[in-house]
């Protein structure tokens, strides 16, 4: 296996035009695979050294960096972000490892991170050997484990629209240490906007009118999840039934901080 720490996002892309390549951010998911024996790459990408952590502000949005961590995230003033951040689990390890960038690339339903993103109308940048793209979060996630990344591109970086809305974010789950069984990110703006994680395979979005959202909630919720997702730690139909109570309380906790 060969491994390397390239110095600049030039030097990632080089390397990952070869194929049959890992990347390697916080590590947190990818390395405890690699030690079952569950991925076996013929090369490692270590992202830690190609100046991919920190936050910028640019034309009114927030530029998150791929390599920004939990820790530097729950520090930040990046809405809804900075309180997921808050919220991750795990330990001081985790939160100092764990990457934003790499929990969006790994796609796991039930993280933090896609939900929120998808909540934010946020916008993943994408880098390969000859240029650059930029996708919509809503379109990078295309199911579990899954996303619109090439093998051969990276995530540099998250770019974060101001949108002015209040978040609120809210999860559920079996054990303080477990993957949530269930998220909801809202932005309290005009219109309440609330992206569930955990529910489907993909984050999916919820629309409510400000004046009616508790009476909207329910009927939107169960009109939109017409899939929900099984693993391990939950069926399909019990996501299904507990979606729209973690959904009214992530709109509650939103509405609540607006009014502080």
């Amino acid at each position: 296996m060969r491994y390397t720490r390239p110095s600049d996002v030039a030097g990632v892309t080089a390397a990952l035009a070869d194929g049959d390549t890992v990347v390697v951010g916080g590590g947190t998911m990818v390395v405890p695979e690699m030690t079952h024996g569950r991925v076996r790459p013929a090369a490692v990408v270590d992202l830690a050294k190609a100046g991919l952590a920190g936050i910028t502000r640019v034309d009114g949005a927030w530029v998150v960096g791929a390599m920004t961590t939990y820790t530097e995230l729950e520090r930040s003033a990046v809405p809804l972000l900075a309180t997921v951040a808050r919220g991750i689990t795990g330990g001081p390890q985790i939160r100092n490892r764990g990457t934003a960038g790499g929990s969006a690339s790994y796609a796991n339903p039930s993280s933090d991170v896609p939900a929120a993103l998808v909540a934010l109308n946020a916008r993943l940048r994408l880098a390969k050997a000859g240029g650059t793209r930029e996708v919509a979060a809503a379109d990078f996630f295309l199911g579990a484990f899954a996303t619109a990344r090439e093998p051969d591109e990276v995530l540099t970086a998250i770019t974060v629209p101001d949108t002015g809305a209040t978040p609120g974010y809210v999860k559920f789950k079996l054990a303080e240490g477990s993957w949530p069984i269930v998220t909801a990110a809202t932005l309290a703006g005009p219109a309440i906007r609330v992206v569930l994680g955990g529910a489907a395979a993909v984050p999916v979005v919820v629309e409510l009118a400000r004046s009616s959202w508790r009476e909207q909630l329910r009927s939107e919720v169960d009109r939109v999840l017409t899939r929900p997702w099984d693993d391990v730690l939950a069926p399909g139909d019990y996501r299904a039934r507990i979606a729209p109570v973690i959904a009214a309380r992530s709109v509650a906790a939103a509405l609540a901080e607006e009014a502080a």
